[in-house]
């Protein structure tokens, strides 16, 4: 599957972009900027990692600067999507906090949030007031949109501390950027076999310690998240094609259909077939 890194420039004077969109996605990208989601109407699947998020309207995803993600959908999903660098909220320790969601990513940690939380409306409503401050042209867009950012940050910040989904400050953020350029290697080439000794050496680590590192860094052995980064894949084509299961697994770095299932089942708790047919498929 095509993997891309986006580059997106945004105004120097301004660093924020706020567009709405239905388009559909056809290749997990990512980017070295942080993104909200506001979802407006539709439904479909998010893939965030090696994770799968069902999408319905109203819900909200946090995704950083580092993880590779992709909206799968029939056309009919409509979202909210808010992009900026880390610099805009500011480089003081006081306002660096407010980042703590996007980077501090404990255990618990979801890129979406339960609609059960009791300022949820506030985030939403802090979210549109953006996006009306943005299209429009009032005096002092910039700082109210700053502001309501701000707010929406604050109020998630307390969602995640209120879930104990936040690591303790400065460790993720310092043992990830040490595996970021593995994980990057993964998603591109996860359709091969990759030994551990080619992984270690991306990371320029003896087989050993980038074993070890990458466990407790990423709270998964390095084999269960290719796994996973695999399954995630064949799970969208399972959606959005009508390839035979033995393609999708060919295609998701399997090298049989048995293999295929009996990972697939582990790791979503249903066969291929069952998923294929839980929900609308997204082909259109």
């Amino acid at each position: 599957m095509a993997f891309k890194k986006e580059e997106i420039i945004f105004d120097q004077g301004f660093p924020f972009i706020m567009y709405e969109t239905n388009a559909r996605q056809v290749m997990i990208h990512s980017h070295d900027c942080l993104e909200i989601n506001l979802i407006l109407s539709g439904t479909g699947q998010y893939m965030i990692e090696n994770r799968i998020y069902p999408i319905g309207p109203e819900d909200i995803f946090i995704i950083n600067n580092a993880e590779h993600h992709m909206a799968v959908h029939k056309g009919d999903l409509t979202m909210l999507v808010f992009v900026f660098p880390p610099e805009f909220v500011g480089s003081s320790p006081e306002n660096g906090a407010f980042l703590d969601l996007f980077f501090r990513r404990g255990r618990f940690f979801s890129n979406t949030v339960d609609k059960s939380f009791a300022f949820y409306d506030q985030i939403t409503g802090h979210l549109r007031s953006i996006a009306e401050e943005y299209n429009g042209q009032e005096e002092g867009r910039e700082l109210m949109i700053r502001a309501h950012l701000l707010m929406v940050l604050g109020y998630l910040n307390r969602y995640y501390e209120s879930m104990h989904a936040l690591a303790p400050a400065g460790w993720q953020n310092r043992g990830y950027s040490r595996l970021r350029g593995v994980v990057e290697y993964i998603h591109a080439n996860f359709e091969k076999d990759m030994t551990l000794a080619e992984l270690a050496g991306q990371a320029a680590m003896g087989k050993s310690y980038f074993s070890y590192y990458f466990a407790n860094t990423m709270k998964m052995p390095v084999s269960a998240y290719i796994e996973q980064v695999r399954i995630s894949h064949g799970a969208m084509l399972l959606k959005t094609t009508d390839e035979s299961v033995l393609e999708i697994a060919l295609r998701s770095g399997f090298h049989s259909s048995a293999y295929f299932n009996r990972v697939f089942k582990k790791v979503m708790h249903m066969t291929p077939g069952a998923y294929r047919k839980s929900k609308e498929r997204t082909i259109s």
